[in-house]
């Protein structure tokens, strides 16, 4: 993975741990309902979802259990100054919080971004969305084998220069900290995958590593 200078080194997963009893930003499992994402054990959600215009939206779901008066509101404010923050450092508005609510005792956080850095930015961990040919004008390791999704192992796979040659198609790359979960929902049909679990046509799941481990990159190539 290429090393890149994070737009902001935001703490906020510190707070989530604290106020929502999470083990890391939306530590849990996969989208539910009509995304069909899957779940992690217990009720736990975190799903971002690729949209068609390029832009991502990230749902957050977990048990809240409020110690003190006051503690919903400090959320909401804390999420809403980190978001500014980043925005700022990014240099435009590129993130947005487009809803914090507590209701019968989970909160749900959905945020939108504007681009694939401005939410690895926020969430302090590598993460690209774009083009395969933006990817590699951007330095990222390419070289490496993918699998044909939804084969279970059987299927073909890939190296570097067939990936190279599909410049036009969408990749997601991604670092997850430990204890990480993410499900990724895509636009378009999964075509490859490395690192990642096949869910369905266009859902995968990340999982980071334990502690103490290295962390794994994970491709994901669609249409």
């Amino acid at each position: 993975m290429k090393k890149r200078n994070k737009a902001a080194g935001l703490l906020w997963l510190p707070l989530l741990i604290a106020v929502l009893t999470l083990a890391g930003c939306g530590s849990s499992g996969d989208g539910r309902g009509e995304s069909d994402a899957g779940q992690d054990t217990g009720s736990s959600v975190n799903l971002l979802e690729i949209k068609k215009d390029g832009k991502l939206s990230n749902t957050t779901e977990e048990a809240f259990e409020a110690g003190e008066y006051g503690e919903e509101d400090a959320l909401k404010d804390y999420v809403l100054r980190n978001a500014a923050e980043c925005n700022e450092q990014l240099g435009e508005e590129q993130i947005t919080v487009k809803k914090l609510e507590v209701k019968k005792g989970t909160v749900t956080l959905v945020m939108e971004y504007e681009s694939g850095e401005a939410f690895g930015a926020f969430h302090d961990y590598p993460f690209f969305y774009g083009t395969v040919a933006q990817a590699y004008e951007e330095g990222y390791d390419l070289d490496v084998e993918l699998y044909e999704a939804g084969a279970d192992g059987g299927g073909a796979s890939i190296g570097r220069e067939q990936l190279l040659e599909m410049g036009s198609r969408n990749i997601v790359i991604a670092q997850l900290p430990p204890r990480e979960h993410l499900s990724v929902q895509t636009s378009g049909k999964i075509l490859y995958i490395s690192g990642a679990e096949y869910v369905k046509s266009n859902v995968a799941r990340l999982d980071g590593p334990e502690e103490g481990s290295s962390r794994e990159t994970a491709y994901i190539v669609f249409k």
